[in-house]
């Protein structure tokens, strides 16, 4: 039971780790994005 549980963990770790770099990609394309659109008007 020890292997599975530490792969459940690993992989959710995996995920959630994942899911955080894609929310704070997302946040950093969108400010920098308006900035640009700030600039052109």
């Amino acid at each position: 039971m020890g292997v599975e549980l530490k792969m459940v963990i690993g992989m959710s770790l995996a995920y959630v780790t994942s899911f955080a770099g894609l929310l704070l990609a997302y946040f950093s394309y969108k400010k920098h994005h308006r900035d640009r659109e700030g600039e052109r008007e």
